[in-house]
């Protein structure tokens, strides 16, 4: 069977995951990527034995380029997505899938005529006990959900913003720590326990010189009468392991995700439990992440592509997560609940 061949849109730290994720990916070839800096692009292509290319338009006008990675900041996501799509190429694309709720749909709806497959990047939901404890909910095991919570105490220095003039801005990021690093906590939340009908919170910018937060609070509200939270900031040195909580009416899970641990206490039958996972948290260190995630996504994308199905994670899932963030950025913005669905 011919290999899906990949072209890899920017070069920055998240890219190389990608180019080793392809790599290690039966039926996934490398073929090219581009960046618009050439001592960073040479620098990438020559360190994953690919082709640099000088900007994203020569690359889409590759005809051995099959599917492409976008790996940029946040504000070039929709249109390289549209424009790949126009090009007939195949679309994976970094957290988080857009800005706004509005450019998800431009892009749902650019891929679905183009007739390519549109997948978005949440590795954290291919953990082992991600799907041990996604299996758990979904079958009862835990009972009927009553509350459910997530945290993501991390923290990142004023170095990690100086360090691209993107970084920390409306324009070019879309918001703080919440489109950008808790995001990824944020879908694994959602994905376990679905998506709340209200939403009312805060957000501040705490300990930074950045125009966009470095902190939110956030109270969910559920159509079956169940409560939750969701809180981040990149203000808590040195930076904490990421968790969730998940209690229902026969026992309770904390998944302590960045710390590879799951534990669990079950009221009737009486049953503990711990399981252990590797570790691999960006809490402190955004690439203190490994790439068995990425691996996995990649493995699920070909095979979706191959046989014309969705893949595990599609634009309308990817879509999930920016709805929030944006429900969290308007409460925010008008000190008022916002409902969800947006009219």
């Amino acid at each position: 069977m011919p290999s899906l061949r990949f072209g890899i849109l920017g070069a920055g730290n998240i890219a190389g995951h990608h180019a080793r994720a392809i790599q290690n990916t039966p039926n996934a070839e490398l073929v090219a990527v581009a960046s618009r800096t050439e001592t960073t692009g040479r620098a990438f292509a020559a360190q994953h034995q690919t082709t640099w290319l000088a900007d994203a338009d020569a690359l889409l006008a590759r005809s051995d380029v099959d599917a492409v990675a976008i790996c940029t900041p946040h504000d070039l996501h929709l249109p390289l997505a549209v424009a790949a799509a126009r090009a007939g190429k195949h679309v994976l694309i970094e957290k988080p899938m857009a800005l706004t709720v509005a450019e998800c749909d431009a892009q749902i709806a650019a891929c679905a005529h183009a007739g390519v497959t549109l997948g978005v990047v949440f590795q954290m939901r291919f953990d082992a006990l991600s799907q041990q404890l996604k299996t758990w909910i979904d079958t009862g095991k835990l009972g009927r959900l009553l509350w459910t919570s997530a945290t993501a105490l991390w923290h990142r220095t004023d170095a990690y913003y100086r360090s691209g003039a993107w970084r920390g801005t409306l324009a070019h990021e879309g918001g703080g720590v919440l489109i950008n690093q808790a995001i990824h906590t944020l879908d694994l939340l959602l994905w376990l326990t679905g998506m709340p009908t209200r939403v009312t919170a805060q957000t501040r910018t705490l300990n930074h010189a950045i125009e966009v937060e470095d902190g939110a609070m956030a109270i969910l509200e559920y159509a079956d009468n169940r409560l939750g939270s969701f809180q981040a900031t990149v203000a808590a040195y040195p930076g904490y392991p990421e968790r969730l909580e998940i209690i229902g009416t026969r026992g309770s899970a904390i998944y302590h995700r960045g710390q590879g641990r799951l534990e669990w206490h079950l009221a009737d039958p009486r049953e503990d439990g711990e399981a252990h996972a590797p570790i691999s948290s960006g809490a402190a260190n955004p690439m203190d992440i490994d790439i068995a995630g990425h691996i996995a996504q990649y493995q699920d994308f070909v095979a979706a592509v191959r046989a014309q199905r969705a893949p595990l994670i599609d634009g309308r899932e990817g879509r999930k997560s920016v709805e929030i963030v944006e429900a969290i950025y308007r409460s925010a913005r008008a000190h008022a609940p916002i409902t969800l669905p947006f009219a």
